[in-house]
């Protein structure tokens, strides 16, 4: 255990351990003054931390061929269904399903999902590559071969519940790590730059699809979302966070009015986990958001960094996969908070208050110091992974 624990990635996790300091901070600070308990929130977060903590601890001891295996894969993949199953007959909280209420907690599966699609596809990239020069459509004729099919079933059940309960912000994100894997285990450019295009398409042209289908007073919480995010000021009421947003960070300014100073936060409805960096931005100031930004940052960084260096496709897929869960979930949190992207209802990674994140991601970082830890070892690719042999002659 000594041994292994001296081959520690001080890069993942000194960043890890500093951005869970501060969202425990945080979220004493977000709460106070506000709608909940600053002692309460504070003790929970504090415990939040301490099981992801541990669990990080026992993936990064834990032997990583047990989550190769295809028996834990299914056992994974049908276990996370049946609780989004569950999350979403559960009661809806704030116009959406997702939750299942356990007591004094609450379990968010969608955390849990995203996690182990990455950990699924990343086997499934290692077992089957993607063709050399193959276009999209071929590669696709080979997932959809005899026997093949009925893989796919789980993902795609995954991923209609987060379309059903709705949690478009999570769907999108899920999406967006799925197709920087298939990128990074070998898709043609030619297939990357089509679906480049289509979602900057949609991005841009988001406001005249909204128009052109006469969606502005939909009754669809999801509508009202993307409706919110093209006008905030055709319903006040409804884009409130939003504008409370901006308020925040404008009354910040660079270097914020101080720790619980902040005047706005009891007005965010979610001010302690989806606008924690709002009331941040105005408690600390910009500056401190840019060092916060930086941290995770210099984590991505650090996966992407490991990554290029595994000669094994599992490894490299499942770092990438990490890296870009990271980047897109703080992409969507912020983009929300600044009015750049929907309001999703995505929390920022290790700041914002909840377990389920937390501690569903500190799984994940755990894995990661394991891959970082390990011995180096001569790894013999699949003999059809084009993209892994080219990797191993480099």
């Amino acid at each position: 255990m000594f041994k292994k624990l001296e081959r520690l990635d001080y890069w993942i996790a000194v960043p890890y351990a500093v951005l869970s300091a501060i969202g425990i901070v945080m979220v004493f600070s977000a709460t106070q003054n506000a709608y909940l308990s600053p002692i309460m929130s504070f003790s929970k977060q504090a415990i939040f931390v301490i099981v992801g903590w541990s669990i990080a601890f026992v993936t990064f001891r834990l032997n990583r061929s047990i989550l190769r295996s295809q028996s834990v894969l299914n056992f994974l993949m049908v276990g996370t269904t049946g609780l989004l199953i569950v999350a979403r007959l559960a009661p809806a909280i704030n116009g959406a399903h997702g939750w299942i209420n356990l007591g004094p907690v609450t379990l968010q599966p969608v955390e849990l999902s995203k996690i182990v699609l990455i950990l699924y596809f990343a086997h499934w990239f290692d077992k089957k590559p993607w063709l050399p020069r193959a276009g999209l459509r071929r590669q696709i004729r080979q997932w959809t071969a005899p026997g093949m099919l009925q893989k796919l079933f789980l993902p795609v059940v995954m991923l209609s519940m987060n379309l059903l309960m709705p949690d478009l912000g999570n769907l999108f994100i899920t999406l967006a790590v799925l197709l920087m894997m298939m990128m990074s285990a070998g898709m043609s450019s030619r297939a990357c730059a089509i679906w480049l295009l289509l979602f900057f398409i949609v991005l841009v042209f988001l406001p005249d699809i909204i128009g052109l289908f006469h969606l502005g007073n939909s009754s669809s919480y999801a509508i009202r979302r993307l409706t919110n995010f093209v006008n905030p000021w055709h319903n006040v009421d409804q884009s409130r966070q939003l504008l409370y947003s901006y308020y925040a960070i404008s009354h910040g300014g660079l270097f914020g009015v101080g720790l619980g100073n902040s005047l706005l936060k009891p007005y965010l409805p979610e001010s302690n986990t989806d606008f924690i960096m709002a009331v941040a931005a105005e408690e600390l100031g910009a500056l401190a958001i840019c060092l916060v930004l930086l941290m995770v940052l210099m984590l991505i960084g650090r996966l992407v960094y490991l990554g290029i260096k595994q000669k094994g496709q599992y490894n490299r897929l499942f770092l990438y996969g990490l890296a870009s869960l990271l980047l897109m979930q703080s992409f969507v949190n912020l983009g929300g908070v600044l009015g750049l992207l929907p309001i999703t209802g995505v929390v920022f990674p290790f700041i914002s208050g909840g377990g389920s994140s937390f501690v569903f991601f500190s799984a994940a970082i755990g894995i990661a110091l394991n891959v970082s830890a390990k011995d180096k070892e001569l790894i013999q690719p699949n003999p059809q992974d084009y993209a892994a042999r080219r990797e191993l002659k480099r």
